[in-house]
């Protein structure tokens, strides 16, 4: 097979990986801000595939359910109808993950008995296996987390740390996608301006752990005023010294970070357009520009309306856009870290 023709359709099925991922991003989302993701109290590999098949596998289920803190502390009197509800979108979000794994596996088995995939390739499938492993057990020890008599929440850190290694997974991904699709061959290497990129991949990571912890602490409910905090910018009633003020105080500090480093990406992706405006580079770089420039301001304005409207919740439409949409500014920011590092190769300046 040419050489190109492989490169493409391996790109292409990294692509459609990425898309994947996504979905995974916007049902794991839902699940969040529905409050099913403690619906299902146990891990099942094989048999968890199908969800319960007759009324007293349901209330089974249920009754597992009862047993934790969710039910008794803040769901106590739900019906076997509301269950259901919130059970279906953990079992669908376990289920997309059983999916996503399957549309890793089985095209690499059919690439290898073709002979399209070489070891290379393979190891870079293999690291993408690896890494949806990991994220898995650390979803799995998130809902453990949650699963108890005292709490009706999963652990805060534990959900930034599968949520961080679903952004690794992610940016692994697009990065051997375009490698595929847009070969360094091509192209030539501008080490400085890569650079800038660079802090922008890691200020985002940074920056969806952050909201990993605001959401995981329901920190966005202590405070819904925009722009001040409660008539302020820095917090004023923090105070760490009584038992009875911690929980509130580490919220508001954990969305006053939040919100700062919000703002710094922002005025930071706004330096990039404008000082990257003359780079000689491929026109794939250009275009990203102008996404990043977008997405940060759609961004920035999702988290400012997903805050004034948690009255007493989160909305859910609003809050799984805002977490989409930090994944998305996480695509762009390794598109432009990719580009930006390969000049155009057709120009008198390279020769």
């Amino acid at each position: 097979m040419d050489e190109r023709r492989r490169t493409k359709i391996l790109g292409i099925w990294f692509i459609v990986g990425v898309g994947m991922l996504l979905g995974q991003i916007v049902l794991g989302g839902i699940t969040r801000l529905t409050g099913s993701g403690l619906s299902i109290t146990e891990w099942q590999a094989l048999l968890g595939v199908l969800p319960p098949l007759n009324e007293q596998e349901w209330l089974i289920a249920f009754d597992k359910y009862k047993q934790f803190g969710q039910y008794k502390l803040l769901n106590t009197g739900m019906s076997l109808h509301e269950f259901k509800w919130i059970f279906f979108w953990e079992w669908f979000h376990r289920l997309w993950a059983r999916i996503t794994a399957l549309a890793a596996i089985i095209p690499l088995l059919y690439f290898i008995y073709k002979k399209i995939v070489n070891k290379q390739d393979i190891i870079k499938i293999l690291i993408v296996i690896a890494l949806g492993g990991v994220a898995g057990v650390a979803g799995w020890i998130m809902v453990k987390s949650g699963l108890k008599q005292h709490t009706v929440l999963v652990n805060p850190v534990n959900l930034m740390s599968h949520i961080f290694v679903a952004a690794i997974i992610v940016a692994y991904v697009l990065r051997v996608a375009l490698e595929y699709l847009y070969p360094k061959e091509r192209a030539r290497y501008n080490e400085s301006q890569r650079r800038l990129f660079t802090l922008l991949v890691i200020l985002v990571l940074v920056q969806i752990c952050l909201g990993a912890l605001v959401a995981g602490s329901k920190a966005a409910l202590v405070c819904t005023t925009f722009p001040l905090m409660n008539g302020h910018i820095y917090p004023q009633d923090l105070n760490f010294a009584a038992v009875e003020t911690v929980e509130y105080s580490t919220k508001m500090l954990f969305q006053f970070i939040h919100r700062m480093v919000a703002y710094g990406i922002f005025l930071y992706v706004i330096f990039l357009f404008f000082h990257t405006r003359n780079t000689l580079a491929q026109f794939q770089f250009h275009r990203t520009r102008w996404l990043l420039l977008g997405m940060v301001i759609v961004q920035l304005l999702l988290g400012i309306f997903t805050l004034i409207y948690s009255q007493g919740h989160v909305p859910v439409g609003l809050g799984v856009l805002h977490q989409l949409g930090g994944f998305l500014l996480l695509i762009f920011s390794v598109e432009g870290h990719y580009f930006i590092k390969y000049r155009a190769i057709n120009t008198a300046s390279i020769r």
